[in-house]
Formats: C-alpha cells, sequence, structure tokens
C-alpha cells in the first residue's frame, strides 16, 4: 500500500451553543462536537494524530465552559478497538497541540514515541495567566511526557513518505498540521486551527451533525475572507499567516481535504 489510510477515532462529545466557539455566529443554534483523533495506517503500521481529553477534564459530566461533555480514557480505547487497534500496537503519536482536550490520554500510548512543536512544549511548561484561568493545558501531561520518547521538532519537515508535519501557529504557539497522501489526496489534519468546517470555509450555510443530520447557520460576511476566527486564539496575526499558508498548502481548498478538529460530520462521513 503506498498511500496511508486515515481512520476517525471518536473520543467523545461535547454540546454548547455554536457561538461560544465561533462568536458573534449563530447563539441559537446547539451543536455537539466531538472530540476527535486520526488513525494512520499502512503496512501494517499504526499512528495516531491526539489522544483526546482526560476524564478529571469532565466534572460531573460537564467540561469547558460548563457544558455537557463525555470523554476519556473508555472513549479512547474503545474506539481504537473498534479499528481493531490496541494502544499498545501505535509506534508513533502526533499531536495537533497540547490542550487537555487533545493530549489528555498520552498514557495509553507507552510503546509509541511521541512528536510535537518545541513551541508547544515551551508553551504547557510555561503558560501565561489566561491560560490558567481557563484550564486550557493539563500541566500533569508535563511529567508523563517526561517520561516518554518524545521529539519535540522545530518547524516544517517531511517525516516519511506521504506525511509532512507543519508548525500552523495561531490558536496556540506550537499548533501543529500533520499532512497525509491518502487514496482520496492529502488530507489536512489541522487540529484547532479550524475547529469546524465552517470556520475555514466561511460561506457554508449548513452544519452537519454527528448523525448526518443538518442544521442552518449563518455564513460569514465577505468581509471575513471566508475565515471564521475560534473564540480561543492566541495570536491573530500567526492565525491568520497559518490560515493562508494552509490555503496554499492544500492546493484543491475545499472540505474534502480538510479533517478540522471538532467537525461532527467526520464521525458520520468518515475520514
Amino acid at each position: 500500500m503506498d498511500n496511508w489510510k486515515v481512520s476517525v477515532l471518536y473520543y467523545g462529545k461535547i454540546t454548547f451553543p455554536k457561538t461560544a466557539m465561533t462568536p458573534n455566529f449563530d447563539p441559537d443554534v446547539e451543536i455537539s462536537v466531538p472530540y476527535l483523533g486520526f488513525l494512520l495506517q499502512k503496512d501494517g503500521r499504526n499512528i495516531v494524530v491526539d489522544t483526546g481529553i482526560h476524564e478529571h477534564f469532565i466534572v460531573n459530566g460537564r467540561a469547558w465552559g460548563g457544558w455537557p461533555a463525555e470523554g476519556g480514557h473508555k472513549f479512547v480505547e474503545e474506539s481504537l478497538e473498534k479499528a481493531g487497534v490496541k494502544a499498545k500496537d501505535v509506534e508513533t503519536v502526533f499531536y495537533t497541540h497540547l490542550h487537555n482536550d487533545h493530549a489528555g490520554c498520552a498514557d495509553l500510548f507507552t510503546n509509541a514515541q511521541h512528536v510535537f512543536q518545541k513551541e508547544e512544549w515551551a508553551t504547557l511548561v510555561n503558560p501565561i495567566p489566561f491560560m490558567n484561568i481557563r484550564g486550557d493545558y493539563d500541566y500533569s501531561l508535563i511529567d508523563e511526557l517526561k517520561k516518554m520518547d518524545c521529539i519535540r521538532i522545530a518547524g516544517d519537515m517531511n517525516w516519511e513518505d506521504g506525511i509532512d508535519l507543519y508548525i500552523t501557529p495561531g490558536h496556540t504557539p506550537g499548533s501543529m498540521t500533520i499532512a497525509v497522501k491518502t487514496d482520496k489526496g492529502t488530507k489536512f489534519i489541522v487540529g484547532d486551527h479550524w475547529h469546524l468546517n465552517c470556520m475555514a470555509f466561511g460561506w457554508q450555510t449548513e452544519i452537519v451533525g454527528m448523525d448526518g443530520t443538518k442544521k442552518a447557520i449563518t455564513p460569514a460576511p465577505p468581509a471575513y475572507e471566508g475565515l471564521i476566527p475560534s473564540s480561543l486564539i492566541y495570536n491573530y496575526y500567526d492565525y491568520y499567516d497559518s490560515s493562508y499558508k494552509l490555503k496554499a498548502l492544500m492546493k484543491n481548498y475545499s472540505p474534502e481535504y480538510l479533517l478540522a478538529g471538532h467537525e461532527p460530520s467526520l464521525v458520520y462521513t468518515g475520514a
């Protein structure tokens, strides 16, 4: 098999008004979005992108913003099992970033090499007060990763045939995109640079749920230039630079090549 197969891993979900993620848009539209990971497979090899949320960030059935949520180690293990894989079979874990809902179950992957940007590690170990107030990072992850086989990379690199890593800061200083060559073209796993497809393709007028149902949403006006920033961006200049970089890298800039960090339709359609 020359190309990689990409599968969607469902790690749980959180439900909130859409405006909480896309400020100024759709306060009356409630959405459920998944915590997502991705499984890359080729020639019997298994690579995972992101490890979901740790259950200790879900208190009394609620997570970020106090909204209803579910997730944790059990969800990660069950999702892998449905794909016919155990955590011990995973050779590499790539992290789009180290926020608590993307790196929470790293400790499951004890046999894997863990790969993230050095700028993301620097932010994890030296946060500013705003990050602490929100609880963006899980600081127990520092000691966990110190026990692991980790590689902190700097910037863009070709990891191996069919996998390229790109630094795409904005959401966080060390956010990273994983570009994966598949039989359907190159897929771009962007983490929370764009949480949802409609944030990268602002002209969209509907959002597709995890069960395939559709809800009408408000498209972005022309002044947004097709991009809807999220409610959590650490550096807006970096965000726009990374957005333009991704648009250039994707060449065929369309939703079929984007694997956004919490896009609900991916649970229904797959990658």
